[in-house]
């Protein structure tokens, strides 16, 4: 399925989730739903133009009908408009921030429109709010941190670079030691997190004061039961987490750790 078509389909999927009409609704808002389905049943039949149109006057008459703006995106997408898509997409997403999926698909088009500085924002918004939800972090993370690589990558940000790529490798060897992977054409699990922790190590030398490369290396390590190295990692991710960024996810996972750690009568980490 192409972006475009791909658009459509999620326009359609969470427009359709959408509660149900109030019972007393006001003049305005019972035509802005009226012209917001007709617009709807322009993109079935392929036309575009007259789906826009429809959409537009459905904002009109209600400007608080955000799911409006996803559509009018999914028909600038059908018509490979994506400048035209980008401000709808950024309003519907401002109004509807648990729509993970469409925040995803908001950073590519980013990318695609070479905002990468907004992309990279997107992006990493996205990370931090689907890492608790299992059917979207084991879907997506891997991508999204290949994607921040290539950004990285592209502004000259080794730090950023490596820590994307280490990241990216650590939760690769975690999904493919959940499966039981053993492709002999693949490298092994123990190789993937070496891997990871030659990136995070290069991260981390790059700037020291930041968590986040501590943190993962103390995962990794950790992964290959190396105690002492996963423990020294450990301490320095929680000496510089008040003073770095980490994701809500990432500070609650290593508050736990720093107390198994001290129930198992090691004292601070």
């Amino acid at each position: 399925m192409g972006l475009r078509h791909g658009w459509l389909w999620l326009c359609v999927a969470c427009t359709g989730c959408q509660a149900l009409a109030p019972a007393a609704e006001t003049a305005d808002a019972g035509a802005a739903r009226q012209l917001w389905a007709q617009g709807q049943e322009a993109m079935r039949q392929g036309q575009a133009d007259r789906a826009i149109r429809c959409y537009e006057q459905s904002l009109a008459a209600d400007p608080h009908l955000a799911r409006g703006h996803l559509s009018l995106a999914a028909a600038y997408l059908e018509k490979g408009e994506t400048a035209a898509a980008e401000p709808h997409l950024a309003r519907y997403v401002a109004a509807n921030p648990e729509h993970h999926v469409v925040r995803a698909h908001y950073a590519e088009l980013l990318l695609r429109l070479h905002k990468a500085p907004e992309a990279r924002d997107q992006f990493e918004r996205f990370i931090a709010d689907v890492q608790d939800i299992p059917e979207l972090a084991s879907k997506h993370l891997i991508h999204c941190h290949s994607r921040l690589m290539e950004i990285a990558e592209d502004e000259g940000d080794d730090y950023a670079e490596h820590l994307h790529r280490g990241i990216g490798l650590f939760l690769l060897a975690r999904e493919r030691a959940a499966l039981g992977e053993t492709d002999d054409d693949e490298p092994s699990v123990e190789g993937v997190l070496c891997k990871a922790a030659g990136e995070l190590s290069l991260a981390r030398l790059r700037r020291r004061e930041e968590a986040r490369p501590s943190w993962y290396l103390h995962e990794v390590w950790t992964s290959l039961d190396q105690r002492r190295p996963a423990e020294r990692h450990l301490r320095e991710a929680d000496l510089a987490a008040p003073f770095s960024y980490l994701t809500p996810a990432e500070k609650r996972d290593l508050s736990l750790a720093r107390a198994a750690c001290a129930a198992e009568g090691r004292g601070r980490p």
